[in-house]
């Protein structure tokens, strides 16, 4: 017999923002009534009977974390990708075999247990033990690249395959071409017999059209080849744009970041060391060093400005003072 849940029973079951449906025995997941819950960023539906998610499933996209360890999911839904603000998912000890492509974009995903799973050989070597934080911690790294890689290959696959069938019928198209000037060459040799036209043969004529097609076939590869070579002269010129505007975007961007983040760093000082330190467990980067080095370079910069600017000033005060003021000495002498 189907648990179901009504809504006041999960509301029941929430305390702040952690809603525990564990030990259950639930077949199907109560999406709609997660779904009113909005402050239940951390769900716990681990230890039930659920074979499958709906694949309405994803529109909780409130979900930060989510247990789904202990049951008998067979597969994610296709569409599990769009629960991009998933950063923590446990899927231990159930009887997944393959994963969505669309886990490729959890690109917020920190942490994965995929442990005690029937996976593929390639996906558990990428998936590693997830014994510890940091196994788990690369585990979601991994699936989430390697599965990126997967659809990019097999997204190149498709579009040559597609090529591949253009480039097919393109080639079909000339020998029908052919067909039908053969045709007509026939058609045109015989009406010339019944007319009793003595002034070519039969072979002189097949021979002149002959010459024609094969001066026309090596015009038409000329202006083909030359008009290749322009097209690949464009293609590279309009990929060198696109780099250098990437690059300079990149700079750009990167140096207004840098200095938004050191000028909220001087005013909130303390948020802004918590944030770092957060940033820098993730990843593994010494963020603070290079925060540290980037505040003292631009108030290095900043002093050297104010020296400058304040030297300008000086030397337009003295101009004011050595033209204006003696101009005016000189006037009141005279007067």
């Amino acid at each position: 017999m189907t648990i179901k849940l009504k809504l006041k029973d999960v509301k029941d079951k929430l305390k702040e923002d952690t809603l525990d449906l564990s030990l259950c025995d639930l077949e199907e997941v109560p999406v709609r009534e997660i779904a009113s819950l909005r402050k239940a960023t951390n769900v716990n539906l681990s230890t039930n009977l659920l074979v499958s998610l709906p694949v309405t499933f994803v529109t909780l996209k409130q979900i930060v974390k989510l247990d789904l360890s202990r049951n008998m999911l067979v597969e994610l839904p296709e569409n599990f990708g769009e629960m991009t603000q998933l950063k923590h998912l446990d899927l231990y000890a159930n009887k997944i075999s393959r994963l969505p492509l669309s886990l490729s974009e959890l690109k917020n995903l920190r942490w994965l247990d995929l442990k005690e799973n029937p996976l593929t050989e390639a996906v558990a070597s990428v998936a590693g033990p997830c014994s510890n934080m940091r196994e788990c911690q690369a585990c979601a790294r991994n699936i989430v690249t390697y599965l990126s890689n997967v659809k990019l290959v097999i997204e190149e696959e498709r579009l040559r395959r597609l090529n591949n069938v253009t480039g097919d019928a393109d080639k079909e198209m000339p020998s029908t071409k052919k067909e039908n000037k053969k045709k007509k060459k026939k058609k045109d040799v015989e009406k010339e017999k019944m007319n009793g036209n003595k002034t070519d043969s039969p072979t002189q004529s097949e021979g002149c059209l002959q010459d024609n097609n094969d001066s026309v076939r090596l015009m038409g590869s000329s202006s083909n080849n030359a008009s290749t070579r322009k097209s690949y002269k464009s293609t590279g010129t309009r990929l060198c744009r696109s780099f250098t505007c990437v690059i300079v975007w990149f700079f750009v961007i990167s140096s207004l970041l840098t200095v938004t983040m050191v000028m909220l760093s001087w005013r909130y000082e303390q948020q802004t060391d918590t944030f770092l330190q957060n940033a820098q467990t993730l990843s593994g980067l010494p963020l603070k060093n290079y925060h540290r080095q980037t505040t003292d370079y631009l108030q290095r910069i900043i002093k050297i400005a104010t020296v400058q600017i304040k030297s300008i000033i000086d030397i337009a005060n003295d101009f004011y003072r050595t033209q204006f003021e003696s101009g005016t000495s000189k006037g009141e002498k005279e007067l």
